[in-house]
């Protein structure tokens, strides 16, 4: 596969040279296929960043992403050494430059931004811009972000040509980031949807009020503490969400009883993980999540049910859903007892590390809960950040 020209080369697109002519666009066509191979948005807005800073031999690059909500552009990706100052950075639609293109939909070339009315410091304190090139990424009719060059390299200005080259470029990318934004908001749909059906059934149990949200939250934060990936932690959620969905099959005297449960009671509440994992095999996009539904009660000494399965047979999502159901329920009041302090808790749990459950889980939950993240709050907050919520990116 051809590769883009290496920062401070001679671009491939000298005018009047129709063999640099075709390999530019050999290369704008292999990057376009590139992007299109993936729905990770944020793998897609970073070799896009890569990919244009090198197509036009630029400084650094950012790609801003529209806000239709709010009327506003944001940094949905930035390179170089002021990305940490300038990522929370807002622009109104049609203020800037990057506000005027958005706005506008016409791309901008300015050689001295000093003296571009439009111009209000986008970059950050610090920084020096000369020039920049900037371009809309439209999807389907409309505009839905910038792509913004500053500072070319080993040259005073950008000229038509980074122009032309940079709205070629556009193209596939705006293509590429509506794809992407389409798959997370289905995907955001679909967490939203099984959500609403696990809390429903939840609502069955009076005494269980916003249990599945907080073992979702803690579940995250284990997940994410033990290295799992984002579409991992993903995969995590809505195994957290329904691993109480067998509960449907529960008779009301049972759910709802507020005392401890006699054997006839407590063998009917605990076929609850296998009528679940029954409910969620029906469902194809759900059937790689049965392992969790299934196994959230098992033990790793062997003990728990409804298959005896020990250790490492027991999968690490429901290892992970175990720890954190377990430390919900102990923290939760219920009639006939009250809920413990999140120390105690923790340490109760860790008592039980080899036995009731994994250590490996358990050590992640000591470490969250030594450095004060084993929280609600940070669990929500990450919650927020895999939502793919603008304000979150």
């Amino acid at each position: 596969m051809a590769s883009a020209p290496p920062s401070g080369s001679a671009p491939p697109s000298e005018e009047g040279d129709p063999r640099r002519r075709l390999a530019e666009y050999e290369t704008l066509l292999e990057i376009g296929v590139e992007l299109a191979g993936t729905l990770d948005r944020q793998r897609v807005l970073e070799l896009a960043v890569q990919h244009a800073e090198r197509l036009c031999r630029a400084e650094t690059g950012s790609i801003w992403e529209l806000d239709e909500e709010r009327g506003e552009l944001f940094f949905r990706v930035v390179r170089g050494r002021v990305a940490g100052r300038i990522r929370d950075l807002r622009v109104p639609l049609g203020a800037g430059v990057v506000g005027a293109v958005a706005a506008s939909g016409e791309p901008a070339l300015v050689d001295d931004v000093e003296h571009d009315p439009r111009w209000r410091g986008e970059a950050a304190a610090g920084f020096t811009t000369r020039g920049l090139v900037a371009v809309p990424l439209v999807a389907r009719g409309r505009v839905i972000g910038v792509l913004q060059l500053l500072n070319p390299v080993g040259r005073a200005a950008f000229d038509e040509d980074d122009l032309r080259r940079l709205r070629l470029f556009a193209g596939p990318l705006a293509h590429a980031l509506e794809n992407a934004r389409l798959h997370e908001a289905e995907k955001r749909q679909f967490r939203d949807t099984v959500t609403a059906l696990a809390e429903a059934v939840e609502k069955r149990d009076p005494y269980t009020g916003g249990h599945i949200r907080r073992v979702v939250c803690y579940s995250l934060l284990l997940g994410r503490e033990l290295g799992l990936a984002d579409a991992e932690l993903e995969q995590l959620w809505v195994g957290a969400a329904l691993h109480d969905i067998g509960k449907i099959a529960v008779p009301d005297a049972v759910l709802r009883k507020e005392g401890p449960l006699d054997v006839a009671e407590r063998a009917a509440m605990d076929r609850h993980p296998s009528a679940g994992a029954e409910i969620v095999s029906r469902v194809r996009s759900l059937q790689p999540l049965v392992p969790v539904v299934r196994s959230h009660h098992e033990r790793v000494d062997g003990g728990g049910y409804p298959d005896g399965l020990a250790g490492e047979a027991i999968p690490l999502a429901a290892r992970i859903v175990a720890v954190a159901d377990t430390f919900d329920a102990m923290t939760s009041d219920r009639p006939y007892r009250r809920g413990l302090g999140p120390e105690t808790a923790a340490a109760e749990i860790v008592r039980h590390a080899g036995r009731q459950h994994a250590p490996e889980v358990v050590a992640a939950l000591e470490r969250l809960h030594r450095r004060g993240e084993f929280t609600l709050a940070a669990g929500e907050e990450l919650l927020a950040s895999l939502s793919g919520h603008p304000d979150a990116g």
